[in-house]
Protein backbone atom coordinates (compact mmCIF):
# COMPACT_ATOMS: atom_id res chain seq x y z
CA UNK A 1 0.00 0.00 0.00
CA UNK A 2 1.88 4.00 -1.03
CA UNK A 3 1.43 5.64 1.98
CA UNK A 4 2.69 8.91 0.58
CA UNK A 5 2.85 9.66 -3.09
CA UNK A 6 4.88 12.59 -5.11
CA UNK A 7 4.87 14.03 -8.53
CA UNK A 8 7.04 16.33 -10.21
CA UNK A 9 6.38 19.56 -8.76
CA UNK A 10 6.45 21.12 -12.74
CA UNK A 11 3.75 19.72 -13.36
CA UNK A 12 1.79 22.26 -11.32
CA UNK A 13 3.53 25.17 -13.86
CA UNK A 14 0.66 24.71 -16.31
CA UNK A 15 -2.07 25.26 -13.74
CA UNK A 16 -0.40 28.39 -12.69
CA UNK A 17 0.04 29.39 -16.33
CA UNK A 18 -3.80 28.67 -17.38
CA UNK A 19 -4.61 30.86 -14.07
CA UNK A 20 -2.53 33.71 -14.50
CA UNK A 21 -3.02 33.80 -18.85
CA UNK A 22 -7.04 33.74 -17.85
CA UNK A 23 -6.49 36.77 -15.29
CA UNK A 24 -8.58 34.59 -12.91
CA UNK A 25 -9.08 35.83 -9.43
CA UNK A 26 -7.06 33.19 -7.57
CA UNK A 27 -4.05 34.82 -5.92
CA UNK A 28 -4.08 32.43 -2.94
CA UNK A 29 -4.59 29.63 -5.28
CA UNK A 30 -1.38 30.65 -7.00
CA UNK A 31 0.46 32.14 -3.69
CA UNK A 32 -0.12 28.22 -3.02
CA UNK A 33 1.15 27.26 -6.18
CA UNK A 34 4.22 29.54 -5.73
CA UNK A 35 5.02 27.96 -2.68
CA UNK A 36 4.93 24.46 -4.07
CA UNK A 37 7.38 24.84 -6.91
CA UNK A 38 10.16 25.75 -4.78
CA UNK A 39 10.37 22.28 -4.23
CA UNK A 40 10.96 19.44 -6.54
CA UNK A 41 8.22 17.16 -5.55
CA UNK A 42 4.88 17.90 -4.87
CA UNK A 43 2.70 15.25 -2.84
CA UNK A 44 0.30 13.67 -5.34
CA UNK A 45 -2.51 13.95 -3.24
CA UNK A 46 -1.80 17.78 -3.02
CA UNK A 47 -1.22 17.83 -6.61
CA UNK A 48 -5.09 17.09 -6.76
CA UNK A 49 -6.24 19.18 -4.52
CA UNK A 50 -5.15 22.20 -6.41
CA UNK A 51 -6.09 20.37 -9.77
CA UNK A 52 -9.44 20.67 -8.01
CA UNK A 53 -9.02 24.22 -6.88
CA UNK A 54 -8.13 25.18 -10.48
CA UNK A 55 -11.22 23.90 -11.77
CA UNK A 56 -13.33 25.56 -9.10
CA UNK A 57 -11.80 28.73 -10.16
CA UNK A 58 -12.69 28.17 -14.07
CA UNK A 59 -15.01 24.95 -14.19
CA UNK A 60 -14.53 23.91 -18.02
CA UNK A 61 -14.69 20.59 -19.53
CA UNK A 62 -11.74 18.12 -19.78
CA UNK A 63 -9.76 20.39 -17.63
CA UNK A 64 -6.85 17.93 -17.19
CA UNK A 65 -6.66 16.99 -20.47
CA UNK A 66 -6.18 20.96 -21.62
CA UNK A 67 -3.48 21.41 -18.93
CA UNK A 68 -1.93 18.19 -19.25
CA UNK A 69 -1.29 19.20 -22.81
CA UNK A 70 0.16 22.05 -22.18
CA UNK A 71 3.75 20.89 -20.60
CA UNK A 72 6.51 20.16 -21.47
CA UNK A 73 9.43 17.60 -21.08
CA UNK A 74 11.18 19.47 -18.73
CA UNK A 75 8.27 19.27 -15.94
CA UNK A 76 9.19 15.68 -15.71
CA UNK A 77 12.22 16.22 -13.34
CA UNK A 78 14.62 13.97 -14.36
CA UNK A 79 12.71 11.35 -16.07
CA UNK A 80 11.86 14.48 -19.01
CA UNK A 81 15.50 15.29 -18.75
CA UNK A 82 16.58 11.43 -19.09
CA UNK A 83 14.12 11.08 -22.49
CA UNK A 84 14.74 14.34 -24.17
CA UNK A 85 18.51 13.04 -24.84
CA UNK A 86 17.31 9.40 -26.21
CA UNK A 87 17.92 8.64 -29.88
CA UNK A 88 14.25 7.55 -30.25
CA UNK A 89 11.14 7.91 -29.17
CA UNK A 90 11.38 4.01 -28.44
CA UNK A 91 14.03 4.50 -26.54
CA UNK A 92 12.73 7.42 -24.77
CA UNK A 93 9.55 4.81 -23.76
CA UNK A 94 11.60 2.20 -22.52
CA UNK A 95 13.96 4.40 -20.56
CA UNK A 96 9.92 5.70 -19.23
CA UNK A 97 9.06 2.90 -18.12
CA UNK A 98 12.46 1.74 -16.73
CA UNK A 99 11.99 4.85 -14.42
CA UNK A 100 8.29 5.48 -14.39
CA UNK A 101 8.37 5.34 -10.41
CA UNK A 102 10.77 8.57 -10.34
CA UNK A 103 7.78 10.36 -11.25
CA UNK A 104 5.06 8.64 -8.83
CA UNK A 105 5.99 5.49 -6.62
CA UNK A 106 2.43 4.61 -6.58
CA UNK A 107 2.21 4.34 -10.75
CA UNK A 108 2.37 1.10 -12.42
CA UNK A 109 2.24 1.40 -16.13
CA UNK A 110 2.46 -2.03 -18.83
CA UNK A 111 2.82 -1.60 -22.71
CA UNK A 112 2.05 -4.21 -25.37
CA UNK A 113 2.72 -4.12 -29.39
CA UNK A 114 0.45 -5.54 -31.13
CA UNK A 115 -0.08 -6.18 -35.06
CA UNK A 116 1.50 -2.51 -35.19
CA UNK A 117 0.10 -0.81 -32.26
CA UNK A 118 1.78 -0.23 -29.08
CA UNK A 119 -1.12 -0.40 -26.09
CA UNK A 120 -0.35 1.16 -22.97
CA UNK A 121 -2.11 0.98 -19.96
CA UNK A 122 -1.60 2.38 -15.95
CA UNK A 123 -3.02 3.29 -13.37
CA UNK A 124 -1.90 5.43 -10.62
CA UNK A 125 -2.54 4.66 -6.23
CA UNK A 126 -2.87 8.01 -5.19
CA UNK A 127 -3.18 10.47 -7.97
CA UNK A 128 -6.36 8.78 -9.42
CA UNK A 129 -8.96 11.32 -9.43
CA UNK A 130 -10.89 12.25 -12.88
CA UNK A 131 -9.06 15.12 -13.34
CA UNK A 132 -6.01 13.92 -12.34
CA UNK A 133 -6.20 10.80 -14.94
CA UNK A 134 -7.43 13.39 -17.49
CA UNK A 135 -4.06 15.02 -17.17
CA UNK A 136 -2.13 11.63 -17.06
CA UNK A 137 -2.67 10.60 -19.92
CA UNK A 138 -2.21 13.75 -21.37
CA UNK A 139 1.07 14.91 -20.62
CA UNK A 140 1.90 11.17 -21.73
CA UNK A 141 0.85 12.59 -25.09
CA UNK A 142 2.00 16.08 -24.99
CA UNK A 143 5.83 14.28 -23.86
CA UNK A 144 5.94 12.11 -26.81
CA UNK A 145 4.80 14.98 -29.35
CA UNK A 146 7.94 16.96 -27.44
CA UNK A 147 10.39 14.63 -27.96
CA UNK A 148 10.03 13.41 -31.24
CA UNK A 149 8.52 17.47 -32.73
CA UNK A 150 5.43 16.43 -34.44
CA UNK A 151 1.89 16.07 -33.42
CA UNK A 152 0.42 12.48 -32.55
CA UNK A 153 -2.55 11.00 -33.26
CA UNK A 154 -3.43 8.15 -31.24
CA UNK A 155 -5.38 5.10 -32.10
CA UNK A 156 -7.68 5.11 -29.32
CA UNK A 157 -7.81 6.12 -25.60
CA UNK A 158 -9.44 5.04 -22.26
CA UNK A 159 -9.93 6.52 -19.29
CA UNK A 160 -11.10 5.21 -15.43
CA UNK A 161 -14.42 7.24 -14.82
CA UNK A 162 -18.19 7.52 -16.31
CA UNK A 163 -18.56 8.44 -19.48
CA UNK A 164 -19.35 12.87 -19.29
CA UNK A 165 -22.42 14.39 -20.70
CA UNK A 166 -19.69 16.66 -23.03
CA UNK A 167 -17.73 13.40 -24.18
CA UNK A 168 -16.67 14.91 -27.53
CA UNK A 169 -14.83 17.12 -26.19
CA UNK A 170 -12.46 14.65 -24.56
CA UNK A 171 -12.24 13.33 -28.88
CA UNK A 172 -11.61 16.34 -29.97
CA UNK A 173 -8.98 17.85 -27.85
CA UNK A 174 -7.16 13.59 -27.96
CA UNK A 175 -7.40 13.59 -31.40
CA UNK A 176 -9.16 9.93 -31.19
CA UNK A 177 -11.79 7.56 -29.64
CA UNK A 178 -12.05 8.16 -25.85
CA UNK A 179 -13.68 5.26 -23.83
CA UNK A 180 -14.66 5.78 -20.47
CA UNK A 181 -15.41 3.47 -17.49
CA UNK A 182 -12.04 1.43 -18.05
CA UNK A 183 -10.07 -0.51 -15.75
CA UNK A 184 -6.90 1.62 -15.94
CA UNK A 185 -6.05 4.84 -18.19
CA UNK A 186 -5.17 3.50 -21.64
CA UNK A 187 -3.67 4.99 -24.81
CA UNK A 188 -2.70 3.34 -27.84
CA UNK A 189 -0.42 4.82 -30.60
CA UNK A 190 1.14 3.77 -33.37
CA UNK A 191 4.20 1.14 -33.69
CA UNK A 192 6.05 3.53 -36.39
CA UNK A 193 6.10 6.14 -34.35
CA UNK A 194 8.63 4.45 -31.56
CA UNK A 195 11.16 4.78 -34.61
CA UNK A 196 10.76 8.22 -35.13
CA UNK A 197 14.04 10.52 -34.04
CA UNK A 198 14.45 12.56 -30.89
CA UNK A 199 16.04 15.87 -32.24
CA UNK A 200 17.79 16.62 -28.72
CA UNK A 201 19.68 13.09 -28.72
CA UNK A 202 22.80 13.69 -26.73
CA UNK A 203 24.39 10.53 -25.33
CA UNK A 204 26.96 11.82 -23.52
CA UNK A 205 24.28 14.58 -21.01
CA UNK A 206 22.08 11.13 -21.11
CA UNK A 207 25.32 9.27 -19.85
CA UNK A 208 26.09 12.03 -17.48
CA UNK A 209 22.89 11.32 -15.41
CA UNK A 210 23.69 8.04 -14.59
CA UNK A 211 27.14 7.97 -14.23
CA UNK A 212 28.81 11.48 -13.50
CA UNK A 213 27.00 11.88 -10.11
CA UNK A 214 28.62 9.46 -8.72
CA UNK A 215 31.84 9.89 -9.97
CA UNK A 216 31.54 13.34 -8.75
CA UNK A 217 30.68 12.01 -5.54
CA UNK A 218 34.07 9.98 -5.22
CA UNK A 219 36.27 13.37 -5.22
CA UNK A 220 34.77 14.43 -2.18
CA UNK A 221 36.59 14.68 0.97
CA UNK A 222 37.82 11.42 2.30
CA UNK A 223 35.61 10.07 5.87
CA UNK A 224 37.22 8.62 8.47
CA UNK A 225 36.40 4.61 8.29
CA UNK A 226 34.51 4.98 12.00
CA UNK A 227 30.94 4.23 11.87
CA UNK A 228 29.40 7.60 11.91
CA UNK A 229 31.86 8.05 8.70
CA UNK A 230 30.44 5.05 7.20
CA UNK A 231 26.81 6.33 7.98
CA UNK A 232 27.86 10.27 6.64
CA UNK A 233 28.87 8.02 3.04
CA UNK A 234 25.69 6.25 3.21
CA UNK A 235 23.64 9.02 3.59
CA UNK A 236 25.42 10.86 1.00
CA UNK A 237 25.33 8.60 -1.64
CA UNK A 238 21.62 8.23 -0.97
CA UNK A 239 21.39 11.98 -1.26
CA UNK A 240 22.70 11.94 -4.75
CA UNK A 241 20.71 8.80 -5.89
CA UNK A 242 17.86 10.89 -4.92
CA UNK A 243 19.10 13.36 -6.52
CA UNK A 244 17.97 11.84 -10.09
CA UNK A 245 14.21 11.37 -9.16
CA UNK A 246 13.74 15.32 -7.61
CA UNK A 247 12.96 14.36 -4.22
CA UNK A 248 15.79 15.20 -2.00
CA UNK A 249 13.96 15.90 1.18
CA UNK A 250 14.83 14.06 4.57
CA UNK A 251 11.98 11.62 4.41
CA UNK A 252 12.50 10.67 1.30
CA UNK A 253 16.12 9.78 1.82
CA UNK A 254 15.49 8.09 5.13
CA UNK A 255 12.50 5.89 3.78
CA UNK A 256 15.17 4.97 1.15
CA UNK A 257 17.28 4.11 4.02
CA UNK A 258 15.03 2.20 5.46
CA UNK A 259 14.81 4.41 8.49
CA UNK A 260 11.73 6.34 9.75
CA UNK A 261 12.18 10.23 10.11
CA UNK A 262 12.43 10.24 13.56
CA UNK A 263 15.41 7.54 13.97
CA UNK A 264 16.69 9.78 10.93
CA UNK A 265 17.36 12.71 12.52
CA UNK A 266 18.59 11.21 15.65
CA UNK A 267 21.10 9.14 13.87
CA UNK A 268 22.43 12.34 11.84
CA UNK A 269 22.65 14.57 15.17
CA UNK A 270 24.48 11.58 17.46
CA UNK A 271 27.09 11.99 14.58
CA UNK A 272 27.10 14.99 14.86
CA UNK A 273 25.34 16.06 11.60
CA UNK A 274 22.82 18.10 10.64
CA UNK A 275 20.62 17.04 7.43
CA UNK A 276 20.16 20.19 5.76
CA UNK A 277 23.59 21.56 6.17
CA UNK A 278 24.63 17.80 4.81
CA UNK A 279 22.23 18.42 1.71
CA UNK A 280 23.87 21.90 0.95
CA UNK A 281 27.23 20.63 1.52
CA UNK A 282 26.82 17.61 -1.25
CA UNK A 283 24.80 19.94 -3.33
CA UNK A 284 27.56 22.98 -3.04
CA UNK A 285 30.00 20.70 -4.05
CA UNK A 286 28.63 19.01 -6.90
CA UNK A 287 27.07 22.59 -8.34
CA UNK A 288 31.16 23.71 -8.60
CA UNK A 289 31.84 20.48 -10.44
CA UNK A 290 28.86 20.80 -12.72
CA UNK A 291 29.49 24.23 -13.61
CA UNK A 292 32.69 23.73 -14.45
CA UNK A 293 31.67 21.73 -17.32
CA UNK A 294 31.35 23.55 -20.78
CA UNK A 295 28.89 20.92 -21.79
CA UNK A 296 25.85 21.30 -19.49
CA UNK A 297 23.81 24.48 -18.94
CA UNK A 298 22.88 26.15 -15.93
CA UNK A 299 19.49 24.46 -16.14
CA UNK A 300 20.54 20.45 -16.83
CA UNK A 301 22.99 21.53 -13.57
CA UNK A 302 19.67 22.75 -11.61
CA UNK A 303 18.13 19.64 -12.45
CA UNK A 304 20.96 17.06 -12.28
CA UNK A 305 20.69 18.50 -8.14
CA UNK A 306 17.70 18.01 -7.77
CA UNK A 307 15.83 21.38 -8.56
CA UNK A 308 12.30 21.72 -9.98
CA UNK A 309 13.03 25.28 -10.80
CA UNK A 310 16.40 27.24 -11.87
CA UNK A 311 15.81 30.23 -9.50
CA UNK A 312 15.70 28.39 -6.54
CA UNK A 313 19.17 26.56 -7.62
CA UNK A 314 20.44 30.28 -8.15
CA UNK A 315 19.36 31.39 -4.70
CA UNK A 316 21.17 28.30 -3.31
CA UNK A 317 24.22 29.24 -5.28
CA UNK A 318 24.46 32.83 -4.00
CA UNK A 319 24.01 31.52 -0.59
CA UNK A 320 26.79 29.19 -0.91
CA UNK A 321 29.31 31.54 -2.38
CA UNK A 322 28.28 34.93 -2.62
CA UNK A 323 27.80 34.60 -6.59
CA UNK A 324 25.20 33.54 -9.28
CA UNK A 325 25.98 30.38 -11.09
CA UNK A 326 26.91 32.48 -14.23
CA UNK A 327 29.28 34.73 -12.18
CA UNK A 328 30.61 31.53 -10.88
CA UNK A 329 31.48 30.63 -14.58
CA UNK A 330 32.81 33.74 -15.51
CA UNK A 331 35.22 33.67 -12.77
CA UNK A 332 36.25 30.37 -13.82
CA UNK A 333 36.70 31.31 -17.25
CA UNK A 334 39.09 34.68 -16.17
CA UNK A 335 40.60 31.61 -14.23
CA UNK A 336 41.30 29.61 -16.92
CA UNK A 337 42.43 32.99 -18.97
CA UNK A 338 44.73 33.76 -16.54
CA UNK A 339 46.72 30.42 -16.11
CA UNK A 340 46.47 30.55 -20.31
CA UNK A 341 48.09 33.54 -20.35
Amino acid sequence: MIKSDYLPSGFLQPLQDYLRQRALPAQDLLHELDACLESPNVPSERFCELLDAVWHAAPVSALGIRLGLATHPGQFGVVGYLVSYCGTLGQALARYYRYQRLLQQGLDSRGELKDGVLYMRWTQAVAKTPLATEFSIAVFVSLCQALIGRAITPVRAGLPFARPANADVYQALLGCPVEFDRPAIELAIPEYLLALPISGKDPYLLGLLEKQAQALLNQLPQLETSAAGASFQRVQDQIVESMKNGDVSAAAVASALNYSLRTFYRELRSAGYSYRGLLAHTRHTLARQYLADPALAQTDVALLLGYSEQSSFIRAFRSWTGMTPGEYRSHLARKAGQTAG
